[in-house]
């Protein structure tokens, strides 16, 4: 690769940036101006009037292209940043059965069980709940790190509903 080939690269790529207003804070299951809701980084639903998801109906990113803001929908994993994180490990007890993430900064203890409890806990600012480490909360997220990459924290009892004793 020639020098001016990757100042031209990195100027188309910047300017596709501004076009699209790119962004790479996860927002899941909200309508986006794209008329979808990601529901994590590969399925969306579509959104009708009222930016209200249609959730009758799934769709789905063929390989290798992940769910974005962009009027395309998906797009090339390697290019850009999902809209919506992955959050196949929400509410999911870690491998030691100590917690599970319910959000990027929220967790449930799991007391040694498979479930998570109702006993919620929240990290300090500027750290992020990782299922991965020994840790609850980490200040560095590594590759191998596990994070429910939502904003809000998910609803244990909506998770597990066999739990709600009524």
């Amino acid at each position: 690769m020639t020098f001016s080939f990757v100042i031209k690269l990195f100027v188309q790529l910047s300017l596709l940036g501004l076009i699209y207003n790119i962004s790479v804070v996860a927002v899941c299951n909200e309508c986006q101006e794209n008329n979808v809701a990601c529901v994590n980084e590969t399925s969306y639903h579509l959104c009708y009037g009222e930016n209200i998801p249609n959730t009758n109906q799934l769709f789905t990113c063929p390989d290798g292209l992940v769910c974005t803001n962009l009027p395309n929908i998906c797009f090339q994993r390697n290019t850009l940043p999902a809209s919506c994180g992955d959050t196949s490990s929400c509410g999911l007890c870690n491998s030691n059965q100590v917690f599970a993430c319910t959000s990027r900064t929220t967790f449930s203890f799991c007391f040694g069980a498979p479930i998570p409890s109702d006993v919620v806990g929240t990290c300090p600012t500027g750290m992020t709940c990782d299922a991965s480490s020994s840790e609850f909360c980490v200040a560095e997220l590594k590759p191998a790190s596990i994070v429910c990459d939502l904003a809000e924290p998910i609803d244990i009892r909506n998770l597990y509903p066999e739990l709600v004793i009524n």
